[in-house]
């Protein structure tokens, strides 16, 4: 089951384990943060965009019990260990998709209730980038940008379905006017203060609702 430099580390939530590289990429805290801030019911879908190794669908399953989860994730490395750690841990209703996620609607449909996004949190300029590859798209905005990412949020989401993501806080007034622009309002700002470089924060929005913003610290 386990590719060379491949581990299973343990969620410590309901026995769940997740297949991770070191080598690739590893998920940190704001993943399992962001899955923490997602509200969902279960009969609701979830969609998780830029997925990774499928920690964050994984756990807002179990934690949700959502009706059904669709990990899409650009990266063959990574898609293929979401897939595993999904046969391991016996999810029937968690489908990793290994594909780019702009048009995703255009394969799995609309009208759903939750996406998720955990993106790349700098533009493709911006700052040193990673020699591997695989390390970069996961960081830089290389191969999708925080635009394209609230554009499919808002095609995938029906009216009053929410839109969950997380980032630094240099990006917040670019995330803002992008959730505007395609008509997803955001509702809550949740600050979690760092005591090196910026800040992280994690957004709720909802698509088609009317201004009103909740911040928590």
């Amino acid at each position: 089951m386990l590719k060379p430099n491949e581990r299973l580390d343990d969620l410590q939530f309901n026995n769940l384990f997740i297949i991770q590289n070191p080598n690739l990429y590893c998920f940190t805290s704001d993943a399992v943060e962001l899955c923490n801030f997602i509200k969902c019911g279960a009969k609701d879908r979830i969609v998780d965009l830029c997925s990774g190794s499928g920690v964050i669908g994984i756990l807002a399953q179990a934690k949700t019990k959502a009706k059904q989860v669709y990990l899409v994730e650009l990266q063959e490395e990574l898609a293929s260990m979401s897939k595993r750690s999904v046969n391991y841990n016996k999810l029937t209703n968690v489908e990793v998709i290994n594909a780019p996620l702009q048009n995703i609607h255009k394969q799995i449909g609309d009208g759903f209730e939750v996406v998720v996004c955990n993106p790349p949190y700098k533009i493709n300029n911006g700052g040193e980038i990673s020699e591997k590859r695989e390390i970069a798209i996961c960081k830089h905005e290389i191969t999708v940008t925080l635009e394209e990412i609230v554009c499919e949020a808002s095609k995938l989401l029906k009216f009053g379905g929410k839109f969950y993501t997380v980032n630094k806080e240099e990006r917040l007034t670019d995330l803002f006017c992008l959730m505007r622009k395609y008509g997803i309002e955001p509702k809550v700002l949740k600050i979690r203060k760092s005591t090196k470089g910026a800040n992280i924060i994690l957004v709720e929005g909802k698509k088609g609702a009317k201004s009103g913003l909740k911040i928590q610290v």
